[in-house]
């Protein structure tokens, strides 16, 4: 099983971006509040853009799990 800590912004053209990050430490999901503390500051930095537009918002954290069935 894999899982994938994505956190989603608002550009400033009102488009989503998601940045993924693999393999989060465990418990992530009672840290909510981290992940937006995260989110905010790399906001406030603003080290990231996407396509050349700001990142502006930040829209929502969640956990992505995928299972993987090797079949050969």
């Amino acid at each position: 099983m894999e899982k994938t800590l994505e956190l989603i912004f608002t550009k400033s053209d009102g488009a989503k971006k998601t940045l993924s990050i693999a393999d989060p430490r465990e418990g992530l999901t009672l840290l909510a509040s981290a992940a937006k503390t995260a989110a905010d500051k790399i906001i406030a930095a603003n080290v990231l853009t996407s396509g050349g537009l700001e990142l502006t918002e930040f829209t929502e954290a969640r956990i992505k799990t995928v299972i993987i069935d090797v079949l050969a």
